[in-house]
């Protein structure tokens, strides 16, 4: 039996593609005590997942401050937990409109690039909105997407992201610049102030 991939495995199969790749190919030089010089200034190889490469944290900070910007302009209180869990923000009514909203919980993908991933573990939150925004660090540029797990899965499906092994073996799929068919298929989940009124309030 095969032993289950690790998600930096995973990761890297979906980013890259092994089918030509020779099996220890530098594997004499390996034993040979030659080292392995690891080259900065490439940003379309930089892993989205290693800190080192800017500033992540910052990357966040400036989502998070779209993101909210977006629902207050939409009529909308916004929350932060005290601690993350898998959920980043609620979205809630106040008031007399308070009635007719579910309280909303919105897990946040801030990018500086146009990023879309999905991780199988959101699908156990009900009400969670996956929020992706993007080109957080050129606001003129940014754009806000907020899907629901199975509104995402569709788009995987519809892109052909599901049937890839990182996904059906590793429950996550990440692709670092959409490209123009994704942003297609994406369209009706990107946000208006009234495109937040009606997700919103269907979650």
């Amino acid at each position: 039996m095969k032993p289950e991939m690790s998600r930096n495995e995973v990761e890297m199969r979906s980013r890259f593609d092994f089918s030509s790749a020779t099996r220890g190919r530098f594997s004499d030089r390996y034993e040979q005590n030659h080292g392995v010089t690891l080259l900065d200034g490439d940003p379309d190889m930089e892993d989205p997942l290693d800190i080192s490469h800017g500033d992540s944290q910052l990357t966040e900070v400036f989502g998070k401050n779209l993101l909210i910007s977006h629902l207050v302009s939409a009529g909308f209180e916004v929350a932060q937990p005290v601690r993350d869990r898998g959920v980043d923000l609620v979205v809630y009514k106040d008031g007399e409109d308070a009635k007719d909203y579910v309280p909303c919980l919105i897990q946040l993908k801030a990018s500086s690039h146009e990023s879309f991933s999905l991780d199988k573990k959101y699908e156990r939150f009900p009400h969670l909105l996956i929020a992706y925004v993007w080109n957080v660090q050129t606001p003129a540029l940014s754009s806000v997407y907020a899907l629901t797990f199975n509104d995402a899965l569709q788009v995987m499906e519809k892109k052909g992201y599901a049937k890839t092994d990182s996904w059906k073996n590793g429950g996550y799929y990440f692709v670092r610049d959409a490209g123009a068919k994704l942003k297609e298929i994406l369209e009706p989940y990107k946000m208006t102030t009234e495109r937040w009124r009606e997700k919103l309030q269907t979650v």
